[in-house]
């Protein structure tokens, strides 16, 4: 009988871990409040991040876009694990900004500060003027038993 069990226990761990899949490289997203927009490299937000980038996305714009991502599924889709955090550098391989991130939980003054600066607006973009102040116009709707077309004395 015992032995029944023992067998029964590891079909039960083989059967868990044959449904076991992982993608992309496992990543400490607790370290990235250590970088610096402006200063951290790509190299050393992978040394931060302990893993490199699972993509890199170049654009036009000379920019380059490393997203960190990891997902952990147990028993076809029954339980998983995922975690996402996309990254941009700038043209001098700098960190700009964390673009988007996914399950992974940031102080409000960490977010602020990997989000970077606001971005500067192009000067070449027409901006339209301030609308007129709109004119502020009271309507009296009369409640029940009163006439119509009277405002109430003392107003």
């Amino acid at each position: 009988m015992r032995g029944y069990l023992h067998l029964l226990a590891a079909a039960a761990v083989a059967v868990i871990l044959a449904g076991c899949a992982a993608t992309g490289h496992n990543f400490d997203p607790s370290k990235l409040s250590t970088l610096t927009p402006g200063q951290t490299t790509l190299e050393e937000a992978s040394r931060a991040l302990t893993a490199p980038p699972a993509q890199r996305f170049k654009q036009s714009d000379g920019t380059l876009l490393a997203l960190w991502s990891f997902k952990i599924t147990f028993v076809a889709d029954g339980l998983y694990s995922r975690k996402d955090a996309l990254l941009q550098f700038g043209p001098d391989g700098r960190l700009m900004r964390l673009v988007d991130s996914t399950n992974i939980l940031l102080e409000p003054w960490e977010r602020r500060k990997l989000l970077g600066p606001a971005p500067v607006p192009e000067s070449s973009q027409d901006w339209a003027q301030p609308a007129m102040e709109p004119e502020v116009q009271t309507i009296y709707i009369p409640g029940p038993g009163e006439p119509a077309g009277l405002a109430p004395q003392g107003k």
